[in-house]
């Protein structure tokens, strides 16, 4: 590799990508090891296995990335970037600890001069020496040989797609060692790893920048549709976090009463909802669109009063009409799912008549590993609790489920009162309250959610609540379980509405056609017709 001139170097563009992207990956990572790998502590033991497989999956990706975009005329401005940006992400990480995310990026961004200044130390010299002049000078006098170009583009793909396999398969064997990390670090052990950490970040930038405008040229789906009958009906879709049937009592749940108000409502029906998708990104997806369709764009195009109020973001699935968030909230300023309610109530004060579809993100919920973050102190019933986002080397089992049985105490709540508020407005109204996905607590080894593409959720992560209630006579449909796409359908076929895209033929929920009356509230009853007679889902169908 050494010519004959001194400091003169040579190499193929093949053996370059792998020694370049190597060497950097390795001695960036080498000033952070202890910060990614106290993460994959199962106790006092490292699980090297885990802790190797993602580094791995790191470098793997960092080769996959450099071999796309390395050419004849990119390589070495490249590369010389790369050292440039991994050598300061290398030094704050070290230094200061930081996570160097999208909103890190943002911020360095937006750095004024006299901002940069009060971030400069002589501790920088050796990083500025070894990380950045030597890797420089060694590249600027590399001599990088090609093949023709179609054989040397042929080989960056190889290389690329090799690297990238290899990493895909990585994350595949060892995905429950790696989720856990990376859901007890809160996403640390990626934001940490360079360049890993700010090649992402700054790619998310840029998509984020780029989908309003991509947003205002892409062609929405074309539908047209109907409502077949003007109903005098609120359909509230309430949606949760994480929240999973087995620590309900509605579900047979009894280490802790976790239900007592839902436990004392009448006429409640509790169905077994599936979730597919462990991420709320998809997930929400799953329930509010269709064939690319988005469920509030159809209501409102079709002249149904739309809502959406939200505690957490619904992103980009009530964009149609616009979500409000909660504000002014009591805690103090801080936020909690109950901070809904009073919109809702809001809402409800301003109904006349008509059809009115309204969503509720409950996006507080039951997410970790902080459970006690997501409810109000005086929620904290269950103890002792888990407060360390390390709950499998910090907490006890005891401790994890107490801490998640509280949050489920506090939907528990925020359900009662959503209730409360419908049933004390007179309005005739369907309720649907289903979670996005569900949470493994340390069954079979599982801690939190998030399955890789293609593996099966387990139970604890697909089995959510689906709970209905209603004001109005309706019959439900009995099956042994109910997608979220069942949700979707459901609700066109409560407000009536037809399109020509699709069919409703998800849909479990019709108004009782022979016993329906505008504004009814009580002599309420449901009938459920059977298309699954063998079910032994306890509660179906109420």
């Amino acid at each position: 590799m050494i010519n004959s001139k001194l400091f003169k170097f040579q190499a193929s563009h093949t053996r370059f990508t792998l020694i370049f992207t190597s060497l950097m990956y390795v001695v960036c990572n080498a000033f952070n090891f202890d910060k990614i790998a106290k993460w994959f502590y199962l106790g006092d033991t490292l699980d090297y296995v885990a802790l190797l497989a993602y580094l791995t999956l790191g470098l793997s990706l960092f080769i996959t990335f450099f071999a796309i975009f390395a050419h004849r005329w990119s390589i070495k401005p490249l590369a010389i970037l790369l050292i440039i940006l991994s050598a300061a992400a290398t030094y704050f990480v070290s230094k200061y600890n930081v996570a160097i995310d999208t909103s890190m990026i943002m911020n360095i961004v937006h750095t004024d001069p006299t901002e940069v200044s009060s971030l400069l130390s002589t501790q920088m010299i050796p990083y500025v020496i070894f990380l950045i002049i030597l890797p420089i000078f060694i590249v600027i006098n590399t001599t990088i040989t090609f093949d023709k170009p179609f054989a040397y583009l042929f080989s960056s793909i190889k290389l690329g797609t090799l690297a990238f396999v290899i990493g895909l398969a990585l994350l595949y064997l060892n995905s429950n060692s790696i989720l856990r990390a990376g859901n007890i670090s809160q996403k640390y052990i990626i934001h940490s790893l360079v360049p890993v950490n700010y090649i992402r970040s700054i790619i998310t930038n840029i998509s984020n920048t780029i989908a309003p405008v991509y947003a205002g040229i892409k062609k929405k789906a074309e539908f047209s549709g109907s409502v077949s009958a003007e109903d005098d009906l609120i359909v509230v879709l309430a949606i949760g976090e994480t929240s999973r049937q087995k620590n309900f009592n509605l579900y047979g749940y009894d280490r802790k009463t976790t239900n007592p108000v839902l436990s004392k409502v009448n006429d409640l029906h509790v169905l077994n909802g599936i979730a597919r998708l462990a991420s709320t990104l998809y997930a929400l997806p799953e329930i509010l669109e269709k064939n690319d369709v988005k469920l509030t764009r159809i209501t409102s195009t079709l002249g149904i009063d739309t809502f959406c109020y939200v505690n957490y973001t619904l992103y980009d699935n009530c964009t149609s009409v616009g979500e409000i968030k909660a504000e002014n909230c009591k805690h103090g300023g801080k936020c909690y799912d109950e901070d809904v309610v009073p919109l809702l109530e809001g809402n409800l004060e301003s109904y006349n008549s008509g059809s009115r579809f309204i969503v509720l993100h409950l996006g507080g919920g039951s997410h970790g590993p902080l459970y006690n973050n997501r409810h109000p102190p005086e929620f904290q019933q269950f103890s002792p609790m888990c407060s360390d986002a390390d709950v499998i080397n910090k907490c006890t089992v005891e401790e994890l489920y107490n801490s998640y049985d509280n949050t489920i105490l506090y939907v528990d709540y925020v359900l009662g009162e959503i209730i409360s508020k419908l049933d004390n407005s007179g309005a005739p109204y369907v309720f649907i309250y289903l979670s996005d996905h569900g949470e493994s607590l340390l069954e079979d080894g599982v801690i939190f959610h998030g399955m890789p593409p293609g593996i099966s959720l387990p139970p604890e992560q697909a089995q959510v609540p689906l709970i209905i209630k209603s004001s109005v006579p309706i019959s439900l449909t009995k099956r042994d379980e109910y997608t979220q796409q069942d949700v979707y359908d459901s609700v066109l076929e409560l407000l009536s509405i037809k399109v020509d895209i699709f069919e409703n033929k998800g849909s479990f929920i019709k108004l009782d056609e022979h016993d329906k009356s505008p504004g009814v509230a009580s002599g309420i009853y449901a009938k459920c017709t059977s298309s699954s007679p063998n079910s032994s889902q306890p509660n179906n169908c109420g």
